[in-house]
């Protein structure tokens, strides 16, 4: 069964969570400087330190440009070290810092907190659901877009 597309609101919807979650936990770390998804790179980084940033611009389905961008910002706020890829001297792999493991419970509290916030009335199966079915459509948004 197809969605029907001319009643499509869906990407409103999740656009709208998108921005409002990223303003969200931006406001609540405030005082650490973050700004735009630079949390979400974080905590990418703090699940596969020593990454280069071109595998953690694919694990985040980002461009390389941007996630360039905000992993240069996050090392001058002293949150995170390049180093030279020892194999690859053009590439750069990405480690976190001390300052950046003291915050990342912080920032996992703070989405653990938006997330709650956020799914209150959703039964715990609905929630799963719907996660799963973002999933999914995450997946074929990726397939389709690798394919032009």
């Amino acid at each position: 069964m197809k969605y029907n597309v001319e009643n499509n609101l869906l990407g409103i919807w999740i656009a709208i969570l998108h921005r409002y979650r990223k303003s969200y936990v931006n406001k609540q770390l405030e005082a650490y400087g973050f700004s735009g998804g630079q949390f979400i790179i974080l905590l990418t980084i703090s699940k596969h330190d020593g990454s280069s940033q071109e595998e953690i611009s694919q694990l985040l389905k980002i461009d390389k440009t941007t996630a360039a961008k905000s992993i240069k910002k996050l090392e001058i706020n002293g949150y995170v070290l390049r180093k030279k890829d020892p194999t690859d001297g053009r590439a750069y792999n990405v480690y976190l810092t001390q300052k950046a493991l003291d915050i990342i419970p912080l920032i996992r509290e703070t989405v653990k907190k938006w997330d709650s916030e956020v799914t209150v009335g959703l039964t715990e199966e609905e929630c799963r659901l719907a996660e799963e079915i973002l999933h999914k459509m995450a997946d074929n948004a990726c397939e389709l877009c690798a394919n032009y």
